[in-house]
């Protein structure tokens, strides 16, 4: 099963855009991705989708430059590379309470 990126970015943006702090950005970035791991979506599928969603969150960072918006994708970006780099991330965000 494929995840439609262009529907999860929408709802994200709007969510990012929004965020006041840290752990918004976080909280957003992991309910997304849990939700995919709920659906039961496998794991290189997933994993796939958060590679691209980095480098989407890092394009944003680029063109919103200098604005708070710049600043939740950065933060976004930072947190999601972060899970990618984890060894066991299926695992930790499936256990994960929001």
């Amino acid at each position: 099963m494929r995840i439609d990126l262009k529907n999860e970015l929408t709802e994200l943006n709007g969510a990012l855009k929004r965020a006041e702090s840290y752990l918004d950005r976080e909280t957003i970035v992991l309910c997304n991705i849990k939700k995919h791991i709920v659906k039961g979506i496998n794991i290189p599928a997933i994993d796939s989708y958060m590679k691209n969603l980095l480098v989407y969150f890092e394009d944003r960072t680029v063109i919103y430059k200098d604005t708070m918006v710049a600043v939740n994708y950065k933060y976004a970006a930072a947190f999601l590379n972060t899970i990618i780099a984890t060894p066991q991330w299926y695992g930790w965000i499936k256990t994960a309470n929001e």
